[in-house]
């Protein structure tokens, strides 16, 4: 894979991981694995999965957080609330970057909206600090998990000489192909996800109905969309913000 990263000096940094697939899912465990050969690591994240949490946060409850290790927690919450507690619990020193992943499935498009993945970073940059979503593109386990996380962590090290007022946040698909295979890596626009959902009635009486999710996803994406260049083999990058305002519409309108 010809991913070469200009030279620059590496120097530890403090980092946040969280996921929405659970403490101990396969992603988030080699991501650490790979980060802790230079990083200052810590780890908060759920007990059990919370896919498509978004960015739901426990309110009015309390939250139960376990200690797995000195630098590792496990959180009965969702993942926002992993990155809220990493961040102002108190539990970890302030860090450097929040790094969400590696998700097991790509988050694609309006994916986005839905992730709990891309809500961990999302939830870091609301507070002032640096956030990465990391997917790979595959829902089961998988042999490319490690060389995903070796890219995360030559990324980060070439991505914080971009100093900036302001905190970056970045959704990056990684292929499931092997690196050699990787044709490269493309900064990106979001692409569509289009979601064809049903539900399966499972059990009704008088009074009430049990159903369940399902249906398919097709995915839309034109030249230089996540969708387009995640398929074309490559990593794609997909710089997001904060701001969801509709500015061609305040331009019409004013």
């Amino acid at each position: 894979m010809h991913l070469i990263f200009q030279t620059i000096d590496i120097f530890a940094m403090t980092i946040l991981l969280t996921n929405d697939d659970g403490i101990n899912a396969e992603g988030l465990q080699a991501l650490h694995y790979a980060l802790s050969q230079e990083h200052d690591v810590f780890v908060v994240a759920p007990t059990e999965e919370r896919s498509a949490c978004s960015n739901a946060i426990t309110v009015r409850t309390n939250i139960a957080v376990h200690t797995i290790h000195e630098r590792q927690f496990a959180v009965d919450g969702y993942t926002a609330d992993c990155v809220n507690i990493g961040l102002n619990g108190g539990f970890i020193p302030p860090v450097d970057i929040v790094i969400a992943g590696i998700n097991h499935g790509p988050n694609l498009g309006d994916d986005v909206y839905f992730s709990g993945t891309v809500a961990g970073a999302r939830t870091a940059c609301i507070f002032g600090i640096h956030g990465i979503a990391v997917s790979l593109d595959c829902l089961t386990s998988s042999s490319y998990f490690s060389e995903a996380a070796q890219f995360v962590l030559h990324f980060i090290s070439d991505i914080t000489r971009y100093r900036s007022r302001l905190p970056f946040f970045f959704n990056i698909n990684y292929p499931n192909i092997p690196s050699h295979e990787i044709k490269g890596i493309k900064y990106t626009t979001l692409g569509r996800r289009k979601y064809n959902d049903t539900y399966l009635l499972h059990n009704e009486n008088n009074s009430s109905k049990i159903v369940q999710l399902s249906g398919s996803i097709e995915s839309i994406g034109l030249d230089n969309t996540d969708v387009f260049e995640l398929r074309n083999g490559y990593i794609s990058i997909t710089p997001l913000s904060l701001d969801c305002t509709d500015h061609e519409f305040l331009r019409i309108i004013r």
